[in-house]
């Protein structure tokens, strides 16, 4: 075991300082500021409508900002996304109203010469991914040609709305940062590898940089894994239960996808009760589970839950009791009504799911990256083969932390142990959540790799651990630095070197 993984404090010692020095102070700071910078760039350099189901986000906080009431999906004119939960939509929807406040300007802008083009005249002049399917350009064209149409008072308040989402991606990053440095407060460089990662990588930034209800999640999403942590650190209280019980209810009211970390949620709180009595070893896992649940602290368990889910009903409860009464469902997801498909399908035909899978996991993974506009910009294929060479250099130092673990010699606290399955977890179930979509629901709109941003936190977290794990000690606080200045050569490459030469051709 070396010494750098053994951890500083036990069930018995003091906690140790929870500043993290310069990484605090200099680090962090440097980072949120070159991400704001990359941020305002990319909302200004990306023609407005070019990210995806951008206009329909902001014809749903439009319609907010100017009937003052939350829509009806089948009877007012409010965009395919006004389904979704109102909270960032009711914010964007704020901000657009003071800037359409602002001194009008002569009128709206007029569309290019050449958008007057056929889309196949235009898609010849276009560069041509390999990685890129047949007709997502003519998404792209067809929403650029739709933004025009906007006045100039809402294109001011879209812009306003594009600003809004990048701080909303920043206080993800500021998050992620707090989470893995009270897990790992000894090591503060891994969380400052994993906010590096956030701030430099081009696809949160692009999300982040376009309306859209994804950064807004990253921040609920954050906010219910941090108190869980604390939970786990501090111990249960009712303050601590009613703010998990506030974050999920956040979560619930941003993006239904949020609710995937209830279960997570229900863990902490588990987790922080306690046990009555230490079970007795079990010969086998299944019965040594149970003896485990069998001896929580059950009654300080349900009275916390209670709390958590209490808070949570009473601050989102009625956006889901209103569903119900106009929508006649829980939860509901009218888009891709002509693409869902049953479970059934695929019992029957197993080859499906396979030849699905084979489609939608590298496209996830490309999109996940370098999938720009309406994934209709891309990078070369073998730029995606080199990432996806960097994800997997984490597996081998992983594999040697399991067996680190096994064999006794890890040196981690509970809470740590803890706090890392907590995270991976709200990754696994976030996974689980995107593969619902992909087979049911519709595998173009499902294979979408900012849907994992989210749970950005526990990915950076895990490959951190595992390319840790390989590094020689003294050389393990430049790994910050490293990520940060090669994911910042990747995002200025794709900026300059893919995006602005697009819309170049277009002429926007």
């Amino acid at each position: 075991m070396r010494q750098r993984d053994l951890d500083l404090t036990s069930d018995n010692a003091p906690a140790p300082r929870r500043r993290s020095g310069p990484w605090s102070r200099s680090f962090l700071p440097a980072c949120l500021a070159v991400y704001l910078l990359l941020g305002v760039a990319f909302s200004l350099v990306f023609p407005l409508s070019q990210a995806p189901d951008e206009p329909a986000h902001v014809q749903y906080a439009l319609f907010l900002a100017r009937e003052r009431r939350l829509p009806d999906f089948y009877a007012d004119n409010a965009g395919y996304e006004s389904y979704q939960p109102p909270l960032y939509y009711t914010l964007c929807a704020a901000v657009g109203k003071l800037a359409m406040a602002l001194p009008a300007g002569r009128g709206g802008v007029e569309p290019p010469a050449s958008l007057e083009a056929t889309n196949e005249q235009i898609a010849r002049r276009l560069p041509h991914y390999e990685t890129v399917r047949s007709g997502q350009h003519d998404l792209a064209l067809a929403a650029l040609r739709q933004s025009y149409r906007r006045t100039a008072a809402e294109r001011r308040a879209w812009l306003a709305m594009r600003l809004l989402t990048v701080l909303l991606g920043g206080v993800g990053i500021l998050l992620a940062y707090r989470i893995v440095f009270a897990i790992f407060p000894a090591r503060p460089w891994m969380a400052a590898t994993v906010a590096a990662l956030m701030a430099t990588q081009p696809m949160y930034l692009h999300i982040c940089a376009s309306v859209g209800n994804e950064p807004p999640t990253v921040v609920a999403v954050g906010l219910t894994l941090l108190v869980g942590v604390l939970l786990l650190r501090e111990g249960p209280s009712p303050a601590r239960a009613a703010l998990l019980g506030l974050a999920l209810g956040i979560g619930m009211l941003v993006k239904a996808s949020a609710t995937a970390v209830l279960p997570v949620a229900v863990l902490a709180l588990a987790w922080a009760a306690g046990r009555r009595h230490q079970p007795r070893p079990a010969d086998t896992p299944l019965t040594d589970l149970a003896r485990r649940v069998a001896a929580l602290e059950w009654k300080g368990f349900l009275r916390m839950l209670g709390i958590t889910l209490g808070v949570a009903a009473a601050l989102a409860g009625w956006w889901y009791a209103r569903s119900i009464v106009l929508y006649g469902s829980l939860s509901h997801f009218p888009a891709n009504v002509d693409k869902q498909v049953s479970w059934e399908i695929y019992l029957a035909r197993p080859d499906m799911l396979w030849r699905l899978l084979s489609i939608a996991v590298p496209m996830t993974f490309r999109n996940f990256w370098a999938g720009f506009a309406w994934t209709n910009i891309a990078v070369a294929p073998w730029i995606y083969w080199l990432l996806l060479a960097v994800c997997l250099a984490s597996l081998p130092g992983l594999g040697l932390l399991i067996a680190d673990a096994r064999a006794g010699r890890l040196g981690w606290s509970p809470l740590q142990i803890r706090a890392v399955w907590l995270l991976t977890v709200a990754a696994g179930l976030l996974k689980l959540a995107l593969l619902y979509y992909i087979l049911l629901v519709d595998l173009g709109g499902g294979s979408q790799g900012r849907y994992l941003f989210p749970v950005f936190v526990a990915l950076g977290m895990l490959w951190t651990l595992g390319v840790a794990r390989l590094l020689p000690e003294r050389l393990e606080r430049l790994l910050p630095f490293a990520v940060a200045g090669a994911m910042l050569a990747f995002t200025l490459w794709c900026l300059f070197g893919a995006i602005v030469p697009f819309y170049r051709i277009l002429g926007v």
